[in-house]
Order: structure tokens, then sequence, then C-alpha cells
């Protein structure tokens, strides 16, 4: 795995840093849209080196541009309009045969038809367009996926690539610590955040504290270990002190993965025990930094209401399992049927496809992931564990904040587009090696 220096990594802090200023205010917005510009332009090129390697710093700059940079011209949806835009472009521009590594293309196919055919049910028109359009980016990025493969080399870019982003985004976070002192409460702190939404932070934040972990525990990397120590450190410091649980939830699913993947190496585990006393010291410091607050925090039972929103979207289900409630109207009809004091959404995608869709939701929506699972599963050792961290790192966020941010898809592209490659024999004047 490809690392970044030092000097990469403080650059990307001080861009974030100064970004996080609101220095350029509105204007901040031209070059988030230049950035979307330029990798439309690469991908009309078909160079999706260039493409994957640009989209973490857009990825990483949406939830600012969201909220808190006062950019307002610029949709809500705007990464997510780029991320198909630059998707089909690629596939549209692909020469030669189109191969597909992947059978999981047709049920996400399918259940975008659903989500489209029961717009004509949706109580509000603008909300279900957003959740149609979330599935169609799903789409878009699998049917990128399944008819293409990322090299070695081009995972060691991406990768490289959402780690200096994670640092920018950390310094665009330190703009909140350095500048104001922050009240902090037993909830999560968009104060901490700068102004971000914590819960969606805890998605990125997750992503890249989780990258900087299996560099550290990388022996290819032992060079750069102190680097990578201290990255971990302050992207781990900064997400506990969002107050928002989810991404430390999400990392530690990595290291247990990561454990579970090399049980049989001993060897490698002596780097964990120098992760302990960085524990302590993020734990002592945290503690320290919120009055003890960070402990309750942690302590709560529960999941901020989540849990409940998972058994009204079933009893939605059970009460409606053959078409469903619609395209959308999963908030309006948990506040109608009594089941939750107030309009929400459902937090997890899984609950929203039984609840709004039925079993068609579920057949085809969990089929798609079932069929992802089972051939990443297939793979050999390296593509499988790299598979393996990005879809489970997916699946956990949207179970915890459903498909609200752009890292989202992204990430799940990769875990597609990574399949086994076999080289076998060709004779004279064959074509390429072919992918199973």
């Amino acid at each position: 795995m490809k690392s970044a220096s030092a000097k990469e990594y403080i650059i990307a802090g001080v861009i974030g840093f100064i970004i996080g200023l609101r220095l350029f205010g509105p204007a901040l917005g031209l070059f988030y849209v230049a950035g979307g510009g330029a990798c439309i332009y690469f991908a009309f090129k078909n160079n999706a080196f260039r493409v994957l390697t640009i989209l973490p710093y857009l990825v990483n700059t949406e939830i600012f541009i969201r909220r808190g940079a006062g950019v307002t011209y610029v949709p809500y949806l705007f990464m997510q309009y780029i991320l198909i835009a630059v998707f089909l472009i690629m596939v549209l521009q692909k020469k030669g045969a189109v191969k597909m590594h992947s059978k999981a293309l047709l049920p996400i196919f399918l259940y975008m038809v659903i989500e489209t055919l029961d717009m004509m049910r949706a109580d509000d028109i603008t909300y279900a367009r957003s959740m149609l359009t979330n599935t169609v980016v799903l789409f878009a990025v699998t049917l990128w996926a399944t008819t293409n493969t990322i090299t070695p080399k081009l995972s060691e870019a991406i990768i490289k690539n959402i780690k200096i982003a994670t640092i920018y985004l950390c310094g665009n976070i330190l703009v909140a610590h350095f500048t104001h002192e922050i009240t902090y409460m037993a909830t999560s702190s968009s104060e901490a955040s700068n102004y971000m939404s914590a819960v969606q932070l805890s998605g990125y934040l997750g992503v890249g504290s989780s990258l900087f972990f299996l560099a550290v525990m990388d022996e290819k990397l032992k060079h750069q270990l102190f680097l990578n120590v201290f990255m971990f450190t302050l992207v781990v410091t900064l997400m506990v002190l969002t107050f928002s649980r989810g991404g430390l939830y999400f990392l530690s699913a990595v290291i247990i993965l990561y454990m579970l993947f090399n049980r049989q190496y001993i060897g490698k585990f002596v780097i964990l025990f120098l992760l302990i006393p960085i524990g302590y010291l993020i734990y002592y410091y945290v503690t320290e930094t919120t009055n003890g607050l960070i402990e309750a925090r942690y302590s709560e039972e529960g999941a901020s209401g989540r849990e409940d929103l998972v058994k009204a979207g079933f009893t939605i289900f059970f009460e409606d399992p053959l078409v469903g409630v619609g395209t959308g109207n999963y908030g309006k009809q948990i506040k109608d049927r009594d089941l939750f004091p107030e309009e929400s959404g459902a937090h997890n995608e899984f609950v929203r496809a039984a609840a709004e869709h039925g079993f068609l939701g579920i057949l085809f929506y969990w089929g798609y992931y079932i069929i992802i699972v089972i051939e990443i599963l297939g793979r050999k050792k390296a593509e499988r564990e790299l598979g393996t961290y990005f879809l489970v790192l997916f699946c956990l966020i949207i179970v915890h904040n459903g498909l609200k941010i752009s890292m989202q898809p992204y990430i799940l592209a990769i875990a597609i587009a990574t399949p086994t490659l076999i080289f076998v024999r060709k004779k004279k004047h064959a074509s390429l090696p072919y992918i199973t």
C-alpha cells in the first residue's frame, strides 16, 4: 500500500484549515464546481486514474459545502449528479467489448426500476426524487465497476488520495478547536465539527481512520510507521470529539476484520501493542477536553433512537409486505401510524427498502449486497481483504446514517471493481487477460 509523504499531509491540512476559516465565502462553490467539471472532462477522456484520484477531495468537501460554507447556489445532491455523470460517461467511452465480472448489476437495476415506479405513490415528490437519485448513483457506479477493474497500482493511488483528503478534512475541522472554546454536551457536536454534520462526518473519518490503521499495520510501510501513527491519532481524536459514535464503530469493525484475516500471522499483531498507549493518550485527552462528557456519551444505551426506527420500518413491512408504502413515504408513515413521535428518515437503507417496497425491495436491494458479498469472498486474499473492508464500511454507514454522502458509492465502486485477476496463456493475436 503506497503512502503519502509528510509534506503532502501538511499541505492538505493547511489547505483544509484555510477553507475551514470560510475566507472564500460563496466563491468556494466555484472551485467545487470546477473540480466536478474536471472529473467530467477526464471521464470523457476515459481517464479513470484522474477521475478516481480527484474525487476523494470533492467527496470530502461535500459535507462542508452542504453545511456551513455559505454556498447556496450549488445543489445539495451535486456530488451525486457528478458521480452519475462521470461513471456513465466512462462506460460510454469504453472501447471494445464490454465484459462483466460481477452479477450485481441486475438486482440494483431492478431495484432502481421499482424506486422509479413507486414514485407515483410518493407524498413528497422532491424527497422521493432524492431517494431515487441515490439509487441511480448505485446503479451508475455498479455499471462501471462491473465492466472495469481497478489495478493494484490504481488501488494504491486511490487509497493514498483518500488518506490525504481525510487530513484535508481534518484541517477543516481543526478550525473549530483553534478559533473558539467548544461547549460539549452528551450529543453529537456540530460545534466540534466546524458546524458540519457530526453524524455524516463520522462516515468520512471512519473510512479515513480505517485506512490509516491499515497503513500502520502494513509491513511495507514500516519506514513511515510513526507518520501513519501520528495521522491515525489525529483522525481518531477529532472523530471521537464529534461525539458521533458511528466512526469509532466503523474503525473497530475494520480492526476486528484485520485480526480475523491475519490471525495466522501472529507477528503482525506486535504493532497493535504500540496502539495501546496511543489509545490511552486519546482517551485521556478527550476525557480532559470534554470534562468527562465523552464517557457519558459512549455509555449511553441504545443507538440514539435508530433501533426504534428499525422496528417501525419492519412494522410497516409486515403490515404492507407486498408492495410497501412507496418511495420516500417511510418518514410520513411512521408518524401517521403512531410508530414514531415525528417524521424521520430511516437512517438505514435496508429498512427503508423493506418498508417502502415490500418483498421486492428486500429481494433486489438486499440481494444486491448478498451477491457482492459472495463474489468478494470468492476472491484471492489481497482482493478479498480490500473488497471486504470497503464493503463493510459502506454497509455500516448506510445502517448508521442511510445513503447520504458521496463517500459511500465511491468506496463501493472500489469494492466491486477489484476482482481477482486471472492471467491465462492466449494464442497469438489474442485479447488481453480476462477477468473472473
